[in-house]
């Protein structure tokens, strides 16, 4: 374990530059968004170590996960508070588009049926009694493709 740490102590700024490179390359290629995070603490740590050259091995191992750790954390807050300002689209959600909408019901099975909606069907859970066959019902909700549905109020 020694040889290593002398190994790391002994490594100048462009090895830990090329690492880096490396593992930003790595996040290109599958972009799950947790190698780039290393990648940016290697970036890091050769500023680090062209500007501090003279760290031991532990300490450096030390700073990298320490920054490698911070990076990660730090890094999904950020991209978590970005999704969430972002606007939320419904493209891959048709069920939430149908909010609000009227659909007439053509099958009651008990708690669950189906209505129709623009000529398509959509299986659906009822909101309080069952309605019947033929009846006018408001989506109020959309779990995935199956609707929420209560009876219109006349």
């Amino acid at each position: 374990m020694a040889v290593f740490f002398e190994w790391v102590a002994s490594a100048s700024p462009w090895l830990w530059l090329a690492l880096g490179i490396l593992l930003v390359a790595l996040e290109i290629l599958a972009p799950n968004f947790v190698v780039i995070w290393p990648g940016l603490a290697a970036v890091l740590m050769a500023a680090l170590v062209w500007l501090m050259p003279g760290l031991s091995g532990q300490a450096l191992v030390a700073i990298f996960a320490g920054l490698s750790i911070v990076l990660l954390f730090g890094g999904r807050a950020l991209m978590a508070k970005a999704e969430k300002n972002e606007p939320q689209s419904k493209l891959n959600a048709r069920g939430k588009n149908l909010i609000g909408r009227e659909a007439k019901v053509i099958h009651v099975a008990g708690t669950q049926g189906k209505v129709e909606i623009d000529g398509v069907q959509w299986p659906a859970t009822w909101e309080t009694t069952a309605p019947e066959t033929g009846q006018w019902v408001t989506i109020t909700n959309a779990v995935g493709v199956n609707l929420r549905a209560k009876i219109n109020e006349t």
